[in-house]
């Protein structure tokens, strides 16, 4: 009998042993902020990673404080007694902290003395060091702000300033007092700025101004000084498209949005860390055994931002991790696109048009070559690719057979009506004049078409220069409107009606900004509404709020069926081909939009309905005249300014030089012509005086800047204007630089030229 009961003694011993080994410990998270953020959820992350690879099994509980995105709950009540609660709930083995707020409110509830000071407590992500309970040990976020400043220094050698982007959070004060500290014993050698406590719009408005002489240390801005919450990504995301400063950042979650790199911190690793602090407290060590230490970090830089702001690579410290190197990054603005105004350069353009199909035809190349190696593993993304293939050459086939409308139409106009007009001797003088009318309108249309091709280079080679200068709103806008009441009579769609909405103290407002480029925007969607209204109404609206003008034209026109609103703006690409063969036109116009706003650091949108219309909108930043700056007012000009004055044109191609004289034939100049470099030497040593020079820039025998330059040496006096056929920004400057007064592009327009001439004679 005593064997028998000694037996069973032993059999629940032995069960409850059992049973108490495999009872899983209790481990509480407390976040400072929220699931979903991408730092609390790596740290999350490496710290249950580590704590599942324990002995004994654990169960995570998680608790969020939401004080990134509500800092109020760190002093309320309702949070306090919830997590008082919660921890008397769970009897944890064990708690992790992640961030100073989690800390501060364990802090205070052992000082209220709920007993828990008895619980072992591993924080991590802290920032600000201190002595801490007795019960705590953890690992330091620890963010090195003179290593990073030493990082910027060996990337950027001439750096002058480096602005750091912190916010009014309590990480973004510990972090913006570390900095301080950091300048008091250390120089680094260049001017620093901490941008904190500032509004979303103040941040941008002073990043945006910067230069590739300056550097931004972005360390965090999740909350700015009206409250608005931002996640980390996407206010870096919004932040890289307005500045042109090397972005500098400390956290991993900031690789691949937009930063060169820095002394960069994995909340994966800290949380991995604090994990393993977390197995020696639950296997009985003490937490005061156990000094709090600063988490690591690793010097990344992303190869692809090192490429976008020309640092070499060579510039980099020995050991530091590169990545982003083996993926190809083509900008853009690769290449130079020869711009051509003449008719007769068709070819050229066809060409253009050639070297876009090849690039996109080698981008479809390679992705197809790449997902052919993984062919057996990623099976499903295969087909993905093929299928933005089969799409990037469909909407290739579509823009070419498009353009080569675009130019064939007009070209059979030119090219028949020419002929007719040549080879007929029975038209009248009316159908002579009807001919040449139809001749210089599709000349007109195939000009435009080259300059939105001229415009979209400019765009995609970020050469789409900004020329500010004061303006009156109500005189712009007026202009626009009668412009739009001359396409309505134009097309015969006299029973639209075009309105105006705006304040009359708008109106009156002068302000700086660039009226030619707002203009061409204005334009672009009035002629856009016109087209795609056949009844009703266009209104053209304007207002100023603070320093933003918001526009918009609204119409009730045919409307955009909202699965396509995400494409409106995009290049190349026609939403439906029925409409472009109704309504004509290239696509390039909306997108010409969107690169111009966006250049002046505004946005541009679109509200529409199917059937009921459309209404385009953007708002760009614009800033008040100073009291007695000029506003400008086109000042038409008096052909008598010309009269008696001596004009050299100095040009090689017969056909141009004839159109010239032609053009100032009636004006009362006298006109000298040179083919030559040669031949203008030979009348400047003739001493002739000369009043104005028109110089075309290629010559047979010298560089038409040379000829500038001799010109100027012999008559300082006399005002010289460059003609070419380049019409990019970067060659009106180096006109300007040669010595040049000015400069105009070909095709030369009459009275544009009769102007020029009669303003620089002024």
């Amino acid at each position: 009998m005593f064997k028998k009961i000694l037996i069973a003694v032993f059999l629940v011993v032995g069960n409850f042993y059992l049973f108490a080994k495999e009872l899983p410990h209790r481990i509480l998270i407390i976040n400072s902020y929220h699931t979903g953020l991408s730092w609390t959820d790596s740290l999350n992350k490496g710290f249950i990673n580590a704590v599942r690879g324990f002995e004994r099994p654990v169960e995570v509980f998680i608790e969020n404080l939401d004080t990134k995105r509500f800092p109020e709950n760190l002093h309320s009540k309702d949070a306090r007694n919830y997590i008082v609660s919660r921890i008397k709930q769970i009897n944890p083995a064990l708690i992790a902290l992640t961030d100073d707020n989690a800390v501060i409110l364990m802090e205070s509830l052992i000082k209220e003395n709920f007993g828990f000071d008895t619980i072992p407590v591993v924080f991590m992500g802290v920032n600000q060091e201190r002595a801490f309970p007795k019960n705590f040990t953890g690992i330091l976020e620890g963010v090195d702000i003179k290593a990073n400043f030493e990082f910027i220094k060996q990337l950027q050698p001439k750096v002058q300033r480096v602005y750091c982007v912190t916010d009014d959070t309590t990480t973004g004060k510990v972090i913006g007092d570390r900095i301080n500290n950091t300048l008091i014993k250390y120089n680094p050698g260049f001017e620093v700025l901490v941008l904190g406590n500032c509004s979303y719009y103040e941040l941008i408005d002073t990043l945006s101004t910067l230069t590739e002489n300056d550097a931004i240390l972005f360390l965090l801005f999740n909350r700015d000084s009206r409250g608005n919450y931002f996640s980390y990504e996407a206010i870096l995301d919004s932040l890289r498209r307005s500045v042109k400063a090397p972005i500098y950042g400390t956290w991993s979650f900031y690789l691949n949005h937009g930063i060169v790199g820095g002394a960069i911190i994995s909340g994966c690793h800290h949380g991995m860390r604090s994990g393993e602090l977390a197995n020696l407290l639950l296997k009985g060590v003490s937490p005061k055994t156990i000094a709090p230490a600063d988490g690591p970090f690793d010097f990344i830089v992303d190869y692809m931002q090192l490429a976008r702001y020309s640092i070499s690579e060579k510039s980099l410290p020995e050991g530091i991790l590169l990545i982003n190197k083996e993926q190809s990054f083509i900008p853009l603005s690769r290449g130079t696109i020869l711009v051509l105004a003449a008719i007769a350069l068709l070819l050229v353009m066809l060409l253009i048009f050639m070297g876009v199909y090849s690039r996109m035809r080698n981008k479809a190349l390679r992705l197809q070559k790449y997902y052919n190696t993984l062919l057996e593993q990623q099976n499903q993304e295969v087909e993905n690719s093929l299928r933005l293939v089969e799409e990037a050459n469909e909407l290739k086939s579509a823009f070419l057979a498009n353009m080569s409308h675009e130019i064939r139409t007009p070209m059979n106009a030119i090219v028949g009506f020419s002929k007719l007009v040549k080879e007929s001797s029975v038209l009248s003088p009316e159908e002579v004049n009807g001919y040449l009318d139809i001749i210089e309108e599709n000349a007109q249309r195939l000009m435009r078409l080259i300059n939105d091709i001229i415009d979209i280079s400019k765009i995609d080679s970020k050469q789409l220069s900004i020329y500010k200068r004061p303006v009156q709103l109500g005189h712009l806008f007026a202009n626009c409107y009668r412009a739009a009441e001359v396409e309505l009579d134009r097309v015969n769609k006299n029973n639209i009606a075009i309105e105006m909405s705006f304040r009359p103290t708008d109106a009156a407002l002068e302000v700086v900004t660039d009226p030619d480029r707002l203009q061409q925007v204005i334009m672009n969607l009035l002629n856009n509404a016109i087209k795609f209204t056949n009844s009703g109404r266009i209104v053209l609206g304007y207002s100023v709020i603070h320093d933003i003008l918001r526009v918009s034209v609204e119409d009730t026109g045919i409307g955009i069926d909202p699965q396509h609103l995400g494409a409106v703006f995009e290049r190349f690409r026609q939403i439906d081909g029925t409409l472009n063969r109704e309504y004509g036109g290239s696509g390039l116009g909306l997108s010409i939009c969107k690169g111009i706003v966006e250049a002046m650091g505004g946005r541009i949108g679109v509200d529409s309905r199917p059937e009921v219309g459309s209404t385009f909108w953007f708002e760009i930043p614009i800033s008040l005249a100073s009291p007695g700056q000029l506003v400008e007012v086109p000042v038409k000009a008096s052909k008598s300014k010309l009269k008696n004055k001596v004009l050299l044109i100095v040009e090689d191609n017969e056909p141009s030089d004839l159109l010239l004289r032609q053009m100032l034939k009636g004006t009362g100049a006298v006109l000298l012509q040179a083919a030559t470099g040669k031949e203008v030497a030979t009348i400047l040593d003739d001493k002739v005086k000369i009043d104005i020079a028109l110089v075309d820039v290629y010559l047979p025998d010298m560089s038409g800047y040379e000829v500038v330059s001799r010109i100027k040496h012999a008559q300082p006096h006399v005002k010289v204007i460059a003609q070419t056929a380049n019409a990019m920004d970067t060659d009106r400057q180096k006109s300007i630089d040669a010595g040049c007064d000015d400069h105009i592009t070909k095709p030369i327009d009459k009275e544009k030229l009769i102007e020029l001439l009669s303003r620089l004679l002024s």
